[in-house]
C-alpha cells in the first residue's frame, strides 16, 4: 500500500474487523489534478452523504472557481502500483474502495478506468452509459463482441489480429497501440487498426502501415553454414513504412531529441531527407565484384585511350559487364525506406 505506516487502518488491529473495505462503489472522475504528483484523483460517488455518496459535495470546478470552504471530494489513490497504473480521464468511471465507515474522512483507493469493451479503450464515458454494460445495474446491454477468438462465436473478420487472444498477456494502449506477449513471442505495435466502414466499430486490421517490432524464439530457419537442414533460434522483425536507425554519438547528420515527442515533425523531415540510405549488401557486393573484375582485366590501347576488355581473356568481358549492369545496380543499391546516421 502507498499509505503512511501510521495510518490507523493498519496500526490499530481492530480496524481489520470494522468493515474498512466494506464500501466498493463506482464513481465518476471529476479531476485528475494532484499538486503532490502522486497520481491521485477525485471521483464522485453517486448518492447522498448519509449513504456514503458525494452528491452533496461541490464539484472540483466549483471549489477551484469560488474557493468554497465546504469539504470537497476526498482524494483517491491508485490501487495498482506505479509501474502499471493508468490515470483515467475526466468523465470516465472508476471503482472506489473506501477504507472505513466515514466516507469523508476515510482514505480512498481507486482502480480504473472501467472499460466495458475493447473498442472503448480510448474513452468509456459515464454519460455515454456504456461503461457499466457488463453489470446487472448497468443501463445498456453489451455490444457485439470485439474479441475474435474461440471465446465467442460472433466473429467480425476485419477485427481478427487487432486485439489479443484470450491466452495472450497484453498491455493495451489508449488508442491503436499494444504490447502483447504470446508463446515464445513478444510484439510491440503502433497502428494495429485502420479506419473502415466494413463493421459497426469502424475499424479493421491494418496490413498497410502498421509498425511493429516482433521478437520470436524457437524459430526454425535455413542453416547459415551451408549444410542441409535448419537451425533453431531467435528472430527479430522490425516493420514500418520508414525505418530510421539512429545514434546520439558521432552521427551524421546529428539528431536533436526533445522532452515532448522525442523527435519532432521537423526533425523527422530532416532525418528522412538527410540521413544516409542503407545499402543492400548483396547488390553492393555484386557491384564491387564487377568493379574488381573491370580493374583487374582491362587495358588502355594507347596513352589516354578509354579502357577496354583485355583481349585473350576468353569469354571474360568485365568492362562490358560493368557498363551493362552499373546503372541498374546503382538505382537498386540504396534503400528508399531505411536510413542511418
Amino acid at each position: 500500500m502507498y499509505f503512511s505506516s501510521y495510518n490507523k487502518a493498519f496500526v490499530d488491529p481492530s480496524n481489520f474487523t470494522n468493515d474498512n473495505f466494506r464500501f466498493l462503489q463506482t464513481a465518476v472522475v471529476e479531476s485528475v489534478y494532484d499538486e503532490s504528483g502522486m497520481g491521485r484523483i477525485k471521483a464522485r460517488i453517486n448518492g447522498p452523504l448519509e449513504l456514503g455518496g458525494d452528491a452533496d459535495l461541490p464539484t472540483f470546478a466549483e471549489v477551484s472557481k469560488y474557493g468554497l470552504s465546504v469539504k470537497e471530494i476526498p482524494y483517491a489513490f491508485p490501487l495498482l502500483p506505479k509501474h502499471l497504473s493508468t490515470i483515467p480521464k475526466v468523465g470516465e468511471m472508476v471503482w472506489i474502495f473506501v477504507m472505513g465507515r466515514n466516507g469523508l474522512s476515510a482514505d480512498r483507493l481507486y482502480i480504473g478506468p472501467i472499460i466495458s469493451q475493447l473498442d472503448k479503450l480510448d474513452e468509456d464515458r459515464f454519460k455515454a452509459g456504456t461503461a457499466l454494460r457488463p453489470f446487472s445495474f448497468g443501463q445498456l446491454t453489451a455490444g457485439v463482441p470485439v474479441l475474435t477468438d474461440e471465446t465467442t462465436n460472433k466473429i467480425i473478420p476485419e477485427l481478427i489480429g487487432v486485439f489479443p487472444k484470450h491466452e495472450e498477456i497484453s498491455i493495451q494502449g489508449r488508442y491503436n497501440t499494444d504490447i502483447t506477449q504470446k508463446r515464445n513471442e513478444v510484439v510491440i505495435r503502433a497502428g494495429k487498426f485502420e479506419a473502415s466502414n466494413s463493421n459497426q466499430y469502424k475499424i479493421a486490421f491494418n496490413s498497410k502501415t502498421q509498425a511493429f517490432i516482433q521478437l520470436k524464439n524457437d524459430v526454425s530457419y535455413p542453416s547459415s553454414n551451408g549444410s542441409e537442414g535448419n537451425d533453431k533460434g531467435s528472430v527479430t522483425n522490425i516493420v514500418a513504412n520508414k525505418i530510421n536507425l539512429l545514434t546520439h554519438k558521432d552521427g551524421a547528420p546529428t539528431i536533436t531529441i526533445n522532452n515532448q515527442d522525442l523527435i519532432s515533425d521537423e526533425e523527422l523531415k530532416m532525418i528522412l531527407t538527410d540521413a544516409h540510405q542503407l545499402p543492400f549488401g548483396d547488390i553492393l557486393l555484386e557491384y564491387l565484384k564487377l568493379l574488381k573484375e573491370a580493374i583487374f582485366y582491362h587495358v588502355h590501347n594507347g596513352n589516354g585511350n578509354p579502357s577496354t576488355d583485355l583481349s585473350g581473356s576468353g569469354n571474360c568481358q568485365p568492362i562490358a559487364a560493368l557498363k551493362a549492369k552499373a546503372d541498374d545496380l546503382e538505382k537498386r543499391m540504396l534503400s528508399k525506406n531505411i536510413r542511418i546516421n
